[in-house]
């Protein structure tokens, strides 16, 4: 399925899958590799999150969409997710997402 920051871009593709988008917020803590002992707490906002009812829990999706965020974003030694939650977000299926 062509998908672009997690979210369908055909109308048809979203039509065939039992799906929803979603946006998740997030408390992570991170140590980075500038030598701090304690880890930074850091709020995340906003990250899309595509969850497909038939592959996984929406939490596991959820989960993952953060963990995938902050490995993409960040560059760090070790980090834990402390937190999330998930918000539906409302898509035109209608037409193409740009």
């Amino acid at each position: 399925m062509a998908k672009v920051n997690g979210l369908f871009q055909d109308a048809q593709e979203a039509k065939e899958s039992r799906y929803t988008n979603l946006v998740v917020d997030a408390d992570v803590e991170i140590m980075f590799h500038c030598g701090k002992s304690k880890p930074t707490k850091i709020r995340i906002s906003d990250i899309p999150c595509l969850w497909i009812w038939d592959e996984t829990s929406r939490e596991a999706a959820e989960y993952w969409a953060v963990w995938d965020h902050v490995g993409a974003e960040y560059h760090f030694d070790w980090m834990s997710i402390k937190s999330w939650s998930g918000s539906p977000i409302k898509v035109d299926t209608n037409e193409s997402i740009n």
